[in-house]
């Protein structure tokens, strides 16, 4: 997925410096709590996705939108 590349270069563990923003959709603190909190195993890259999956649709429908958003903005 373009958005991942993008976003973390598929690095499970990646972590932005300036931010809270980890994992392979680099989930924010406050999104990570929206999106399973403490229920959710944030080191299993499969976990991630099933939750970045589900904040995708969420918030863009379908992945084509949240590329389409992170293409204007840098990030989604």
């Amino acid at each position: 997925m373009e958005l991942v590349a993008r976003e973390s270069s598929f690095n499970s563990q990646a972590a932005n410096p300036t931010s809270s923003a980890r994992g392979l959709f680099q989930f924010l603190d406050m999104t990570r709590k929206n999106y399973g909190g403490n229920k959710v195993n944030w080191n299993d890259p499969y976990e991630q996705a099933k939750a970045g999956l589900k904040y995708i649709k969420d918030r863009y429908s379908d992945p084509v939108k949240a590329l389409q958003f992170w293409d204007k903005n840098n990030y989604y």
